[in-house]
């Protein structure tokens, strides 16, 4: 008599797999469609912020130009100083009533000389000496002085204008050498004005690029949350099955014991397959898959 073990699951779980099974395959069969992942798209502050960014690159141009023609002007300016006075700049400054004082100023002399002349005469006739060699000899004398005094007059008043003149040129110079100076310093300010701008535009940017990230980040965050939305009820039927599957891998079995009549060797099924040496049931591990122990 031959004694075979069969394990099976108990009919109503075993049915109640079966229909699990069942709803399985036909949930698979029927599918459902995944949502598209949606990328959110720039914001305004970004959009704005990459105008910008356009907008500023080469902001410094104009600054370092006005620079440039600032550092020109000094040059020129300073190369312009250095010689010496012109005529043209020292009439500039030569007194306009010069002729005038001149004339006056010798007419003032010859008055003195015919004054001097008379007195000489005077002094002649008195003295008996009028029309003589003596009388000659002082009024030559007198008219000798008389022309150096003009000359020595006329010198000092073109001495002294031809002065003042070349003291209003030296002081238009330095002003001139002062104010290249000045252009010539704003040179670098000029620059340092670009660079200012180019960077102050650079961190409007960044600004704005920070902004819109987040701006950008929320939104993605909704559409993240609305695909969810969307995926999860039609997830939801899988994860049950998966639910029901894990607790019905947990339920019991029954072992049933059915007779078999026939002839044997008197051997029991453990010395049968020890003897014949079943591969899937070697060792210990088959044994316990057969529930033998």
């Amino acid at each position: 008599m031959v004694e075979e073990y069969v394990q099976r699951e108990a009919p109503d779980i075993e049915a109640r797999k079966l229909g699990l099974m069942d709803s399985a395959k036909a949930l698979t069969e029927k599918g459902y469609e995944i949502p598209e992942y949606i990328l959110a798209g720039l914001t305004e502050d970004q959009k704005n912020a990459f105008a910008l960014a356009r907008q500023g690159i080469g902001s410094f141009k104009p600054f370092l130009q006005q620079a440039e023609q600032a550092t020109a002007q000094a040059v020129n300016q300073l190369s312009n100083i250095g010689g010496a006075p012109t005529q043209a700049q020292l009439d500039a400054y030569m007194n306009p009533f010069q002729q005038s004082v001149i004339d006056a100023t010798m007419a003032e002399l010859d008055k003195q000389g015919d004054i001097a002349r008379g007195q000489l005469a005077g002094q002649a006739t008195m003295g008996g000496t009028f029309g003589g060699a003596r009388y000659g000899v002082a009024e030559a004398e007198l008219n000798k002085n008389l022309q150096d005094s003009r000359a020595k007059a006329l010198a000092q008043l073109n001495l002294q204008n031809f002065g003042q003149a070349q003291a209003g040129v030296q002081n238009q110079l330095e002003r001139e050498r002062l104010a290249a100076l000045g252009i010539g310093s704003l040179a670098p300010q000029f620059a340092n004005l670009g660079l200012q701008s180019q960077s102050l535009g650079a961190q409007d940017v960044n600004q704005l690029l920070g902004i819109g990230g987040l701006q950008q980040q929320f939104a993605q965050q909704q559409e993240d949350i609305r695909r969810r939305n969307i995926l999860e009820p039609r997830l939801q039927p899988y994860q049950q099955l998966g639910f029901l599957s894990d607790i019905y891998q947990g339920a019991p079995t029954s072992a049933q014991v059915i007779n078999t009549a026939g002839a044997g060797s008197g051997a029991s099924p453990l010395q049968q397959a020890i003897g014949v040496g079943i591969g899937a049931l070697s060792g210990m591990a088959g044994l316990k898959k057969l529930g033998v122990f």
